[in-house]
C-alpha cells in the first residue's frame, strides 16, 4: 500500500502520466504574441477590441469586456450592478443566492461589493445548484440577485433557474468560467442571464495565459464595466463626446465619471485569445469526444462494479466537461484514493472548493449560511474530485490504462 506523503512532495510533471490538463497552444499562438510585441502596443488595444468582438460573435451577444482574469470578471459584475450610476442597482446588505460548491472569487466579490452571500446546497447528481433548495431560499429571504454557477461545464434545471429568475425580478449572473462551449438548447451558457463571466486561464476552454471576459445585455452595461474595468474615466463610452462637451473645463483624456479599478488585459493575452478562438470548435468536440471515452472505458471495463458516480447532464443541456469528474463509492477514502492515483501518475483535484461553508475564510465575513445543512455539497466534498478531460484526442489506449489504474486502486483500497 502507497504511504501518505504530502501531495505537493509527489507532483512533479515527471511523475504525471496523466495531467489535469494539456496545453492546447502551439507555434501559432506564440508568433501571433511575438507579431503584437513588435508592433509597438502592448497595452490594451486594437487586439483586445478584436477578441472581444470575436468572443461576441462566437457567444451570440455584442457587447463583451475583456479583462485580465475570470476572478476580475466576476468582481467587475458585481462592481456594476452595486454602482449608483446603474439604473437598476443593488444596495449594500442586500442579499445574492450563491452555490455552497464555488469557486472562491465566485463569493467574494459578493462581500466585497457590500452584499450578502446566501450559500444554497446542491444537487450532487449534477454537481450545480439544487433548484429545491433555491425555491426554499427564495421563500426565506429577499434575494435580490442570483450567482449560478455552471460547474465543470454542467448546469442546474436551467429552464426552472430561468423561470425563477424572471417571476422574482432577480438580477442572474452566470459564472461560466468553467463552462465554456456549453449549451443549452440553442444557447450558449453565459449568454442567457443579465451577465456572464468567463475565464481564460491556462486550463480551461480556452487560455489567453490570464485573462477573463464580461458579457452584458444591454449598451448601459457595457458602457458601465468598460468605465469600472478602467479608472473609471470616459475614453470608451458610447456617448463620449456629450461627456466631454457637459466637462468641458477638464481634460478629456482624463475625465472621470465613475469610481474604476485597473482589470485590463494586455494586448499579447488578446493576440493569445484570437488563435484559440479560432480553435474552440475543435478542441470542444475533443472534450467531449474524450469525457464519451472516459465513460466508456470506465463502465466496459472488466473491473467495473458501479464503485465510481459520474455526474449527469441536465435536461437540454449539452456540456462541454472542464474536467472529468465522479464521485468515489462512500466506502472509499476520498483523500486516500487521490494519493494513490497521484502515486500512480494521475492528476486529480477536488471538485472545485467542495463545500465552501467549510472553508476557514467564511467565518471572518457576512456569508448567511442559514440554509445548511449542505448536505450535497458535502457529499460532493467527501467523495467527489475530478481528472483531465484534455481540449486534445485521447489515444484509447492511453483511456483504457487510466481506467485500469483508477479501479486497481480501488480495488486495493477496498
Amino acid at each position: 500500500m502507497i504511504q501518505q506523503n504530502n501531495l505537493c512532495e509527489i507532483y512533479t510533471k515527471e511523475n504525471i502520466q496523466f495531467p489535469l490538463v494539456d496545453s492546447s497552444y502551439d507555434n501559432q499562438e506564440i508568433l501571433s504574441c511575438i507579431g503584437t510585441l513588435l508592433g509597438g502596443q502592448l497595452t490594451m488595444g486594437h487586439q483586445v477590441a478584436k477578441f472581444e468582438a470575436a468572443f461576441s460573435e462566437f457567444i451570440g451577444l455584442p457587447y463583451s469586456v475583456m479583462v485580465n482574469s475570470g476572478s476580475s470578471a466576476n468582481l467587475l459584475v458585481f462592481s456594476a450592478i452595486t454602482n449608483p450610476l446603474r439604473d437598476k442597482h443593488l444596495l449594500r446588505g442586500d442579499k445574492v443566492a450563491i452555490p455552497a460548491v464555488c469557486w472562491s472569487t465566485s463569493l467574494w466579490p459578493i462581500i466585497q461589493t457590500g452584499l450578502i452571500p446566501v450559500l444554497i446546497d446542491v444537487d450532487p447528481e449534477t454537481l450545480n445548484v439544487s433548484i429545491e433548495c433555491l425555491k426554499d431560499a427564495l421563500s426565506q429571504h429577499d434575494i435580490k440577485a442570483i450567482m449560478m454557477v455552471h460547474v465543470l461545464g454542467n448546469s442546474t434545471e436551467l429552464g426552472e433557474l430561468l423561470e425563477l429568475a424572471k417571476n422574482n425580478k432577480l438580477i442572474l449572473i452566470e459564472d461560466t468560467c468553467e463552462s465554456l462551449g456549453s449549451r443549452y438548447l440553442d444557447n450558449y451558457l453565459g449568454s442567457l442571464g443579465d451577465f456572464g463571466t468567463f475565464s481564460f486561464y491556462f486550463s480551461h476552454h480556452i487560455t489567453t495565459i490570464e485573462g477573463g471576459m464580461v458579457i452584458a445585455k444591454t449598451q448601459e452595461d457595457m458602457d458601465l464595466l468598460r468605465c469600472l474595468r478602467t479608472h473609471g474615466w470616459s475614453r470608451e463610452q458610447s456617448n463620449r463626446q456629450d461627456l466631454e462637451q457637459t466637462y468641458n473645463h477638464i481634460d478629456p483624456r482624463f475625465l472621470f465619471i465613475n469610481m474604476g479599478y485597473n482589470l485590463r488585459p494586455m494586448e499579447i493575452q488578446a493576440a493569445f485569445g484570437l488563435e484559440q478562438i479560432n480553435r474552440l470548435g475543435h478542441m470542444n468536440k475533443h472534450r467531449r469526444e474524450n469525457a464519451n471515452k472516459l465513460r466508456k472505458a470506465f463502465s466496459e471495463h472488466p473491473l467495473w462494479k458501479h464503485q465510481l458516480y459520474f455526474p449527469k447532464a441536465t435536461k437540454d443541456l449539452d456540456p462541454c466537461w472542464f474536467g472529468f469528474p465522479f464521485l468515489v463509492d462512500e466506502n472509499i477514502n476520498c483523500k486516500r484514493f487521490a494519493h494513490e492515483l497521484l502515486n500512480c501518475g494521475i492528476d486529480t483535484r477536488p471538485i472545485i472548493s467542495g463545500n465552501m461553508a467549510l472553508q476557514p475564510a467564511i467565518k471572518h465575513f457576512n456569508v448567511d449560511l442559514s440554509m445548511a445543512p449542505f448536505a450535497g455539497a458535502q457529499e460532493i466534498h467527501d467523495r467527489g474530485f475530478f481528472i483531465g478531460c484534455h481540449a486534445k484526442p485521447l489515444k484509447q489506449a492511453r483511456v483504457d490504462k487510466l481506467a485500469t489504474i483508477v479501479l486497481q486502486c480501488i480495488e486495493e483500497l477496498s
